[in-house]
């Protein structure tokens, strides 16, 4: 199952052997990827040779008497016990495994173990999902998909927001111009389009309204301050103004319905506290728009290969439920010198002062500043974070899972701490660390700044269109079919997406450039497409039906040995991929693996070789192809089988 393992277990074997010799346990000492030009792996021995002045003489002893049989003889460099393979014993070993194994390969007993909940995407109900959805998306499914793949049972959630005022601007948007909404949706625009264009609208003009209010007041009382504030008004005239050249006819009917509204802010709060308090007529407004915005978001994930076990409804789960409010009851019995109300009459938690009392910083992993923890509005209303506490109780409650993985941006770290600390202060400690926020950084796009409020963001249907757009021109001329060519070019653009978000460490930021995305030559999902492809049409040119009869020669070139050597440590980066939760890994691996198939393929025949060369060689592409294939999988790339 992983031949790197084979080879740590034979170095620790030796070293067992040595500290025989000198009394002394050396099997715990670590063992490293060697400096390449020592070696392959690395064993420190500096303490020893401090200790033990004949320590050169007694590993020449230990060396000449040991069997080696996947390892050539040690030596000794600068403090490191370096050790290198044995091409031919190796070789064999590692090709053996993977053909073996094939769609398993890279599975072994290091994987993680259990039940895992992952709770990703989550985006809020008002607008199509857009380039930072995206990399919250594509992160929470390739988790699943490798904790899967180590054999762990997953369960993929989406948290749907249908709470709160953001969605009641939607809401009232929406009824303004229901007709034209949806025959703009029989036309075929996608509805998540349409609702976002109506919420940004709704919420520009919410602004304008809140702004010439603000000026009103100051006129007389600070004319300069007044003078500022038409500055922001005049850019938000404007935001109306771009927003209307996607659609005149129904940003034009919007604004003129909204123009009686005095307060849209006061009418959408009106519409969130009616839909908590479950009144029929507003939960029909609520679910329409939310359940025409989920239908555009599965619409664009179905095209990522992105599917959910289960989409929570936060009303149902948190609100109607009872359990939110729930959740303060239970504050205020279990910790009530830790709950009060503020100047405005809201419910707080003081979770700084309950970490800082049971100095839960390390247990829970909390920031070192918190803030106090808004449970309840004024007017009694619910908050996001209270409601989460309840989602996660449901979470466990009902899947009792080993860990809760929670992707969301590390700019929500202090509500994500706050909620572990309030499942903590609620008597469920083992459940608050059971809790994992995921975080990631955002995505940039140079020269865009996105604002969903206003309407300003780049969606993922953009990219995903705009990468295919570019893969076709890329490929054209390759396919006479032009249903081939669409469906190519599609598969590529998933690819390139999905591999370009998950490629940069979660906390890393990253910048989404074009140039980088579509790459053929390396670090990309086509780059990993190309070569599998490549891969495959040499066996298929070859004719082969089973390459398991082969022999390994009796001397290999470097680029053989590399790829060898990267195709052996596999399973041990998928086990700490998972263990780590770090799918970036094994995108880096998979680049490694492509980059060094395609030296040696331009560098050595493998049809045209003599045996056993050809046998070894072809033996050798197949492991290649089989190691793309799994990690591919993995990382949501899609195979095909020509390109």
């Amino acid at each position: 199952m992983n031949p790197f393992d084979e080879l740590v277990r034979e170095v620790r074997q030796f070293l067992q052997r040595v500290g025989e010799m000198i009394n002394r346990d050396l099997t715990s000492l670590p063992v490293s990827k060697a400096q390449p030009r020592f070696g392959y792996l690395a064993v420190p021995l500096h303490s020893v040779m401090r200790e033990v002045t004949n320590i050169d003489s007694i590993l020449e002893d230990v060396a000449e008497r040991f069997e080696f049989k996947y390892l050539q003889r040690p030596r000794l460099v600068s403090g490191f016990l370096n050790f290198d393979v044995n091409p031919r014993e190796y070789s064999k070993l590692v090709i053996d495994a993977a053909l073996s194994l094939r769609e398993r390969y890279g599975y072994s007993d290091k994987c993680p173990r259990g039940k895992f909940l992952i709770e990703h995407t989550s985006a809020n109900p008002l607008h199509p999902l857009h380039i930072g959805h995206a990399r919250n998306a594509v992160l929470g499914d390739t988790l699943a998909r490798l904790l899967r793949f180590c054999g762990c049972e997953v369960r993929t959630h989406f948290y749907l927001n249908d709470c709160g005022d953001q969605v009641s601007y939607a809401v009232l948007g929406f009824d303004l111009v229901r007709d034209v909404a949806y025959r703009r949706i029989r036309e075929g625009r996608k509805p998540d389009h349409v609702v976002g264009l109506i919420y940004a609208v709704t919420c520009t003009v919410a602004e304008i309204k809140r702004l010439n209010r603000e000026i009103k007041s100051l006129e007389k009382v600070n004319p300069e301050r007044a003078n500022e504030l038409r500055g922001e008004l005049d850019s938000l005239v404007a935001a109306v103004n771009r927003l209307r050249e996607q659609d005149p006819e129904l940003v034009d009917m919007l604004v003129r319905a909204l123009g009686p509204v005095d307060d849209l802010d006061l009418e959408a709060k009106r519409i969130t506290r009616l839909y908590e308090q479950g009144d029929l007529e507003v939960v029909k407004k609520v679910r329409e728009v939310v359940n025409l915005v989920v239908e555009g978001f599965r619409q664009t994930l179905t095209r990522m290969s992105i599917e959910f076990d289960s989409w929570d409804w936060e009303s149902e789960v948190a609100v109607y439920s009872g359990k939110a409010v729930e959740v303060v009851r239970q504050l205020f019995r279990r910790v009530p010198n830790f709950v009060e109300t503020d100047e405005g009459g809201a419910i707080v938690f003081r979770a700084d002062k309950y970490a800082e009392l049971l100095n839960l910083w390390d247990e829970l992993g909390l920031p070192r500043s918190l803030p106090r923890a808004v449970l309840l509005r004024r007017d009694g209303t619910t908050l996001y974070l209270t409601r989460d506490v309840a989602y996660a109780l449901w979470c466990f409650e009902k899947f009792n899972p080993d860990r809760i993985i929670r992707v969301i941006a590390a700019e929500q770290r202090h509500p994500q701490a706050q909620l572990r600390v309030i499942l903590h202060a609620l008597g469920y400690p083992d459940l608050a660390r059971r809790v994992v926020h995921y975080a990631y950084e955002m995505v940039v796009l140079p020269g865009v700044k996105m604002s969903g409020r206003r309407g300003e963001y780049v969606t993922l249907d953009e990219i995903l269109d705009e990468t295919k757009r570019r893969v076709r021109d890329l490929i054209r001329d390759r396919f006479s079919s032009q249903e081939e060519l669409d469906r190519v070019s599609e598969a590529v653009a998933v690819g390139a997406v999905r591999y370009a978000l998950v490629s940069v460490g979660p906390l890393r930021p990253m910048t989404f450039d074009w140039n980088k995305v579509i790459n053929l030559r390396q670090n990309s999902g086509p780059f990993l497409q190309y070569t599998y492809v490549r891969a495959k049409s040499i066996l298929e040119k070859a004719g082969v039906i089973s390459v398991m009869h082969y022999q390994v020669p009796e001397e290999l070139a470097p680029e053989e040995v590399d790829l060898v050597k990267l195709i052996g440590e596999v399973p041990e980066v998928v086990a700490k991929a998972a263990s780590d939760l770090r799918p970036d890994y094994l995108a880096e691996h998979a680049n490694r693996i492509a980059l060094t198939f395609n030296s040696f393929y331009e560098k050595y025949p493998v049809m045209r070789a003599d045996e056993p060369y050809r046998g070894f060689r072809l033996a050798l592409v197949e492991a290649v192809k089989i190691c793309l294939s799994n990690i591919m999988g993995i990382l949501g790339v899609p195979t095909l089988e020509r390109m």
